[in-house]
């Protein structure tokens, strides 16, 4: 929504600027909108950044979080659809026949690029998907707030009893409907594109949490940092299969991540 306002925002000033100044430089219209537009346009971008700055001041990371922030979250998603677009980044959405109904799921994907969670947030926005994000991003200044506040978990991966509290934290997010969470069971980006074997534990979030598992995934978003950003970029996301919530019950955790792991590769 945010960009589709800035992109009319800009317009609006871009015809002002050509009614305004077309009657003595009759000639130079074309590019005073142009210019006009991309100016306002860059403002817009800022002036959101810098709001975001500003609301980060209030946020006490020394809380304990129980529920997900919904204006906060509101925020990043529209932050994540910007910067998408921005990027020009067009996704190509397949599998929607198993579109869930509400956000008690738990949705896992291959990992190939740090573009990867926007893309989510994007397409499950109203489900207000939160991912388990590992901790070293919970040091990046005014993101760890968003990220705080809109329910992502730190995973500590040197740290057994650590990771425990946050898987048992997201599988009660899960079960009380606070949100869907999503995982990236590979553990990391990996730089083959390959995929990689997956880290069985993370499972234990649908089973404790008693969801179903959505299993997707992703290909092209590994070529949205490395283009030169003008250039268009289409993305593929695949929602591959359901493991229902009946057959998390009954199976063990691995059989739960080899399964998906399967579904996946697909």
């Amino acid at each position: 929504m945010l960009y589709y306002i800035f992109i009319a925002v800009s317009l609006f000033v871009a015809l002002s600027a050509v009614i305004v100044r077309g009657v003595i430089l009759n000639w130079y219209w074309p590019w005073i909108a142009a210019l006009a537009a991309l100016l306002v346009f860059n403002l817009c971008v800022i002036g959101h950044i810098v709001i975001c700055i500003f609301l980060s001041f209030f946020v006490n990371l020394n809380k304990p979080i129980h529920r997900q922030n919904r204006f906060f979250y509101g925020i990043l998603a529209e932050t994540a659809y910007l910067f998408l677009k921005i990027l020009r980044v067009k996704i190509n959405f397949k599998g929607k026949e198993f579109f869930p109904k509400d956000s008690r799921f738990l949705l896992v994907c291959n990992h190939i690029s740090w573009v990867d969670p926007a893309i989510a947030i994007v397409l499950f926005r109203r489900f207000h998907i939160a991912f388990i994000s590992r901790k070293e991003n919970y040091t990046y200044p005014i993101a760890n707030k968003f990220l705080y506040k809109t329910a992502c978990l730190a995973l500590d991966r040197e740290n057994n009893r650590e990771a425990l509290k946050t898987i048992n934290k997201a599988a009660e997010f899960l079960k009380d409907g606070v949100c869907a969470v999503g995982v990236y069971p590979e553990g990391w980006v990996t730089k083959t594109g390959e995929l990689q074997e997956f880290r069985h534990g993370a499972f234990r979030i649908a089973k404790k949490g008693e969801a179903p598992v959505i299993v997707t995934h992703l290909s092209g978003a590994e070529k949205i940092l490395k283009k030169p950003f003008w250039k268009k970029c289409t993305v593929d996301f695949e929602i591959k299969g359901v493991i229902p919530a009946e057959y998390v019950a009954e199976h063990k955790t691995v059989e739960i991540s080899e399964l998906a792991r399967e579904i996946m590769m697909s």
